[in-house]
């Protein structure tokens, strides 16, 4: 979906905040992959959190969602499904609250303003289509979507409970595969992984 150039320029406008559901099986943090993989890359599912939990500076592009936390469950979820090469970004950019119901704290009408404005630039370079998905995680980040972000798209909604919620990660990835209507088998799936 993305020649080299394309994908170069997306890595230095939004490496340092965003991300795509590629993962390494061996190793959860290596973003090379997605360099490796650039090809696979598609806006046909957008996955939405609400921030960040904690910096990401000092890491390498395209880092959000690519660690040992909670972002496991996209993982499993997603690397070897139809949304694997799905992009992923936040709706709020550079905030980093780990507890999401503070972050009404962090935001002003300014801070909105820009945030609904470098999403739209954001869309518009990832080359969302009529018929690509958003799939947003945790209730608050639907209400701020809903509120600020959605005005304009007349995409698809799919909502789904936070990564980070209560529960086993198979009964989230089971119940995320279910919604989207996924046949696979979860303890197959996390044996390509590294324990």
């Amino acid at each position: 979906m993305y020649n080299f150039d394309e994908y170069k320029s997306l890595t230095s406008k939004y490496g340092s905040c965003a991300s795509w559901a590629i993962w390494n099986y061996q190793d959860s943090e290596d973003t090379t992959i997605i360099d490796k993989n650039f090809d696979q890359l598609h806006s046909k599912f957008i996955l939405l959190g609400l921030n960040i939990s904690r910096p990401l500076s000092n890491k390498p592009p395209w880092s959000n969602f690519h660690d040992n936390s909670h972002a496991r469950k996209i993982m499993y979820a997603c690397n070897n499904t139809l949304l694997c090469g799905s992009y992923m970004t936040d709706i709020f950019k550079g905030i980093v609250e780990p507890i999401s119901t503070k972050i009404g704290t962090n935001l002003t009408d300014k801070t909105i303003r820009e945030n609904v404005n470098y999403f739209k630039q954001e869309m518009v370079d990832i080359k969302l289509k009529d018929d690509s998905q958003f799939i947003i995680f945790g209730e608050l980040a639907l209400q701020y979507f809903a509120k600020y972000f959605k005005q304009g798209y007349k995409n698809n909604i799919i909502y789904f409970k936070h990564y980070s919620s209560r529960g086993t990660d198979k009964n989230w990835v089971e119940g995320f595969w279910k919604k989207l209507n996924i046949n696979q088998e979860f303890d197959l799936t996390i044996k390509k992984y590294k324990q």
